[in-house]
């Protein structure tokens, strides 16, 4: 073979290669997910930066928004295939008649792994539930998971969770709303729960979530009922990825804690320090009825439903 013609094979074999890597392209099934950036979402950023997702057909894209609520909204106007919420945004559109369904899970509440606490200035005279009567407390939106979680916890310590008065304020910012005693008291949440209670700036309360079970799923990957029904192999193959990325992850702490930096922008020499949010590799309704009942009975949701009308595949 003459030097020319060698280069004529070479090209064509690069022209075949490059061809090739355009379909396989084509052929992945593309997966959007809206999330606000948080530690909770580590499995699925590790899998997406290992390119766990490609290997089964999968673009895993992680599109950054500024809350569950928002990432909701956009799942169900069908602007991205799935979201990362709280289960709370999801039984509220579920009552209003919204299909959509839980479709992946995400973080689970276990007590003594809390990565949210409820939290008084350390100089701040409430030391019970009781002394919160009629009191100011902060959280990230009026009928969220925590002001639920709070009034679960008044409720079960022998305080008056009716007279309680909620505020709203970004977690990320909670801090000096609590020191500075605008509220009586707020829900940190890690990475900055971490930084207030090494600096002794707050003092913990309750960890308020307890109050709900002592384990149930708070977070979960929702999608359009109708794009679950018509992707379930897809649905199949993400989940098994994400199951495996999620037993690494809750495993290994210290290997992932450059992802952790990356997505909450805390220092990585830092992240040893922060508390882990532990992810489900499952979901049971026996993980979701819990926190539907819990806002049923504190008036977040009108009624209470069966965990499985907004499970997919239940």
């Amino acid at each position: 073979m003459n030097r020319r013609t060698a280069i004529v094979a070479l090209a064509a074999t690069f022209t075949l290669m490059s061809r090739q890597r355009t379909v396989l392209a084509q052929a992945l099934d593309v997966i959007r997910v809206s999330s606000p950036p948080t530690e909770g979402e580590t499995n699925l950023f590790y899998a997406i930066k290992n390119d766990l997702f490609r290997r089964v057909g999968i673009d895993a894209q992680l599109i950054s928004s500024f809350s569950g609520s928002a990432s909701t909204a956009a799942v169900i106007s069908g602007t991205y295939e799935m979201a990362r919420t709280s289960t709370l945004a999801l039984f509220l559109a579920h009552l209003r008649d919204i299909p959509i369904t839980i479709v992946a899970p995400d973080t689970v509440y276990t007590s003594g792994r809390a990565v949210a606490l409820l939290q008084v200035a350390t100089d701040s005279p409430i030391r019970n539930a009781e002394e919160l009567n009629g009191k100011i407390v902060g959280v990230a939106s009026l009928n969220d998971q925590y002001a639920l979680a709070v009034r679960a916890w008044v409720d079960a310590r022998g305080g008056d969770w009716k007279s309680l008065k909620f505020v709203e304020a970004p977690l990320a910012a909670m801090e000096p709303v609590i020191t500075s005693h605008r509220v009586d008291a707020g829900i940190l949440q890690t990475p900055v729960l971490d930084t207030s209670l090494a600096a002794g700036t707050t003092r913990t309360l309750g960890d308020v979530l307890g109050a709900i079970a002592p384990r149930f799923m708070y977070g979960a990957y929702v999608a359009r009922q109708d794009w679950a029904a018509q992707h379930g192999d897809v649905l199949r193959r993400f989940n098994r990825v994400l199951g495996e990325a999620t037993v690494y992850v809750n495993g290994h702490p210290n290997e992932t804690a450059a992802f952790v930096a990356e997505l909450t922008k805390v220092d990585v020499s830092d992240v040893a320090k922060l508390r882990r949010a532990l992810i489900s590799t499952q979901v049971t309704t026996q993980l979701v009825q819990p926190a539907i009942d819990a806002a049923a009975k504190y008036g977040t949701i009108a009624h209470v439903f069966p965990a499985r009308e907004v499970i997919w595949g239940a």
